[in-house]
Order: C-alpha cells, then sequence, then structure tokens
C-alpha cells in the first residue's frame, strides 16, 4: 500500500467521522438549545469553520513549511480534543436521558404532555455545563502536555544479572511525533533532561516523526546531542512507515543513532555483556516483506544464560518476545491513552496501556511517550522519560 493511498484512506476515513461527530455537536450544542438566531447563526458558522479546519491543517501540512503550517494544525488539532470530550460527555448524557425515559415509560401510567420550551432550556443548561467543564478539562490538559516530561525511575530485577552490570542504566524517550505537536524547543529541553540523567544507553521506541526528512531533519537536530557511553538505539514505530521509513532510518543513522531492524547488539561493561535487540514496528509487513518484524532473526542463537533486551515499538511485541527467553521489553505507542477517557479504548488494540507487565516471564514496559500524537492535551497521563536501572 503506498502512501499516498494510505493518506487518502486516512483523510476520508477521518473527515467522514469528523462531519459526523461536528453534525451531532450542531444538534446538542445549537439547534435543540432555544438559541436566537443571531446566536445560532454564530455557532452555527463557528462549527462550519471548525469543522473545516482539520481537513484544512491536514492539506496545508503536506503543502506548506512547518513554520506556517503549525499554527492552523496545533488550533484543528486543540479542536479535535475539544470535539471528542464534547462528543464522550454529550452523548454520555444522552444514553441515561434515553435510559431514564424507559423506565419512566415503563413505570408510569398515562402520556406525559411535552413541553418544548422546557425541553430546550434543558438542553440549554445542559449545552452550557457540558462546554465549561470539556474547556476547563482541556486547558488543564494543555498545561499538563506544555510541563516538563515526567521522570519515572525504576529498578528493574534480572534474575541472574552478573555484578558487572548491575547498576547500567538505561533511558527510554518514545513517540516524540516531531511535525504534530512536539516542537524543536520543546525536544531540546528532552534532550537536556535524558543527558542530565546521565544514562548509560538510550533507547528510542519508535514515533520519531510524523513528516517527510525533507520537512522536518532540522527538527530533530536536537537529538544529535544526546550523551550515553553504551549509545543510542532506535526502533521503528507505525509512524515512520507513514513518514518514509528508508528516509528517516538513514538520516538517523547519520546523527549517531544505531537503527536495531530486526538484529541484536552485545551491550558490555567490564567483563561482561547482555544482548540489546530491536525490531521493527508491528505493522510494518504492511510496508513490504522486508519491513516485518523478524523476531527469530533478532534473538535466536543467542549465548545462553546472557539477559536479553528488546526495543519495540509496540507493546503486543511482549507475546513473541517471551517465546525467545527475553528479560525485558522496552515499548511505547499507546501514549498511556493520552486523554481519559479514550484510554479505555486503546484496551482494544493493546492489553498494556502503561508502565510494568510481566508475560510469561518476560518483563515488559510502556512508556506512555514522551510526545503525543494528535491534540495538545493530557488528561490521566504525562509526557514521560523513563530511567531503568538493572538490579539482580
Amino acid at each position: 500500500m503506498t502512501k499516498t493511498l494510505m493518506f487518502i484512506i486516512f483523510f476520508s476515513t477521518v473527515t467522514i467521522i469528523v462531519l459526523s461527530t461536528h453534525y451531532y455537536l450542531w444538534l446538542r450544542l445549537i439547534r435543540d438549545t432555544g438559541l436566537s438566531g443571531l446566536y445560532k447563526n454564530i455557532g452555527t458558522y463557528s462549527l462550519i469553520a471548525f469543522t473545516l479546519s482539520f481537513p484544512i491543517a491536514l492539506l496545508a501540512d503536506r503543502i506548506l513549511p512547518l513554520k506556517y503550517s503549525f499554527p492552523l494544525l496545533w488550533l484543528s488539532y486543540f479542536w479535535i480534543g475539544v470535539m471528542m470530550l464534547l462528543f464522550f460527555l454529550l452523548f454520555s448524557i444522552d444514553m441515561i436521558k434515553i435510559v431514564v425515559y424507559i423506565f419512566q415509560k415503563l413505570t408510569t401510567a398515562g402520556e406525559e404532555i411535552a413541553n418544548p420550551e422546557r425541553r430546550e432550556f434543558v438542553s440549554g443548561l445542559i449545552a452550557s455545563a457540558a462546554s465549561t467543564i470539556v474547556l476547563i478539562s482541556s486547558g488543564i490538559g494543555v498545561k499538563n502536555y506544555y510541563s516538563n516530561a515526567v521522570v519515572k525511575k525504576f529498578n528493574v530485577s534480572l534474575k541472574g544479572l552478573p555484578e558487572a552490570l548491575k547498576g547500567f542504566k538505561i533511558v527510554q524517550i518514545s513517540d516524540l511525533h516531531l511535525g504534530q505537536m512536539m516542537t524543536k524547543k520543546i525536544l531540546e529541553q528532552i534532550v537536556d533532561q535524558v543527558n542530565g540523567l546521565k544514562p548509560d544507553l538510550i533507547a528510542i521506541t519508535g514515533d520519531l516523526a510524523d513528516g517527510s526528512t525533507a520537512k522536518l531533519l532540522n527538527e530533530a537536530n536536537p537529538l544529535k546531542n544526546l550523551k550515553a557511553d553504551k549509545g543510542i538505539y532506535f526502533v521503528t514505530g507505525n509512524h515512520e512507515y507513514y513518514s518514509g521509513v528508508e528516509n528517516w532510518t538513514l538520516a538517523i543513522d547519520k546523527m549517531g543513532i544505531k537503527v536495531l531492524n530486526n538484529e541484536n547488539i552485545k551491550i558490555r561493561k567490564k567483563d561482561d555483556y547482555f544482548y540489546l535487540a530491536g525490531v521493527t514496528d508491528h505493522e510494518g509487513k504492511n510496508f513490504g516483506r522486508e519491513h516485518a518484524s523478524d523476531f527469530k532473526k533478532a534473538l535466536s542463537g543467542l549465548e545462553n544464560g546472557k539477559k536479553k533486551i528488546l526495543l519495540a515499538h509496540q507493546p503486543i511485541a511482549v507475546k513473541k518476545a517471551s517465546e525467545y527467553g527475553t528479560d525485558l521489553v522496552l515499548a511505547g505507542h499507546t501514549h498511556g491513552g493520552q486523554i481519559w477517557p479514550f484510554n479505555y479504548f486503546v484496551y482494544l488494540q493493546q492489553r498494556y496501556l502503561k508502565g510494568f507487565y510481566d508475560y510469561n516471564g518476560t518483563k515488559l514496559y510502556v512508556n506512555q511517550g514522551t510526545g503525543c500524537w494528535g491534540p495538545p492535551v493530557r488528561l490521566g497521563s504525562k509526557n514521560e522519560i523513563t530511567q531503568i536501572i538493572l538490579d539482580a
């Protein structure tokens, strides 16, 4: 499937969803709330403008330099976040109203006389309350997103870890999504935070960029300043495949960052070592057989008794990794759900949302994402840098 076809499918699907959702919001916030003609027109035209902003922003992002497309992209994505929250809240209220209506019909004799004015008043009150709650929540979410990334620090026990490797420090970042809401300035701050932790090794678990190297390579330049004695390592995420994976992996390699494409490397400290392996993203197979995840190639034939740590973008990689006796998997992809309550929908695609898990003896850690995709909003999740210190 070509990138152009992928974009057309994505663009068409998103447009249909956005149009349908905006129509529902128009019904619940404007048509049914008793607004006067002037305010109804203002609300209607505003929703039309919001509806058009997202497809226009996507197109602008493809044809304009980032500095020109970013403001429109930011506003449209922020509105998408507001829209999602409004839809969820109003739809939930409607479901409750339907249940109450059915209950009343079943338990009340006779017919209740409809009161249009009362219905409009209640609808207007609900619309005002819902809008206020969502705007306040969205403001808090933006503040959360633009706060410094939270550093999560853990000691991870690996049974039988050699003495030489105890205290080995891995710092993980993931899902930066350059070209979305991640700016060069924010990335510089993240690089400073990572370097300040003085890691032995840095792991970047995919979704570095959303856009071509021609457009975004300069935005990624701060990554050249990452420092770790034992190296910096990267595995592809699904968004690399949407953005030109060959160009990005070549560019990342030129930055001094080792791309692990279904391969492993020995990480030595003093007189011992462990294996660091990396697999391509789970969706890579959709872009050609050569991009498919190959756990056998990455993890088989390694020396018995040596510890194996795998970098993989999607947490579901732990299932295959466990078959090869992998000790620890570091993943990302989920963004920790990013915006509550939509985190619950992530479970439909990934069982593992954030933090530590154990799968058949293989430890899994899921980073919440050091950046985010789509709305610059975090509710119930944090931008995260993970520090892991190996222990026995």
